[in-house]
């Protein structure tokens, strides 16, 4: 197993499934990269859907995602594991599948959050439609 990738969402639940990437980097050997997938907020004008105005604190918030995701890369190089960050804008599910595909990845690490019935019926789950599309095998890591 080269490569995993971790797809973490900055929630104590990333903690735990950054804790278990670490574990089988270690046993494997394996480059991690970390990705957190951003969804673009479109704006709506009538019927129309037109690209979002950013506000000024965007980029603000982008920058703290960065910091925290540098964060957890170093975390793991501390440890001894090669590790490497990816932050996308785009649909979750189809986000991670892509960059999976394209890091030609061998295992996807997930961490579940528990959602209750509704919101699974309604939104959906991303760790669902990520095992149902994944190029290679899928880690889900439950929250509790």
């Amino acid at each position: 197993m080269d490569k995993i990738i971790v797809a973490v969402d900055l929630s104590d639940v990333a903690t735990v499934a950054l804790n278990h990437t670490a574990s089988f980097a270690l046993a494997f050997k394996s480059h991690v990269r970390i990705l957190h997938v951003e969804v673009p907020v479109p704006a709506y004008i009538g019927n129309e859907i037109v690209q979002p105005v950013l506000p000024t604190g965007n980029e603000e918030e982008l920058e703290r995602i960065r910091k925290d995701l540098s964060a957890m890369v170093d975390h793991l190089r501390q440890l001894g594991i090669e590790a490497d960050f990816e932050l996308v804008k785009g649909p979750i599910v189809e986000s991670i599948i892509e960059k999976a595909a394209n890091y030609n990845a061998d295992l996807i690490i997930l961490g579940a959050h528990n959602h209750g019935f509704l919101y699974r019926a309604f939104i959906g789950s991303v760790c669902s439609g990520v095992v149902k599309h994944s190029p290679c095998p899928v880690l889900i890591i439950p929250s509790k």
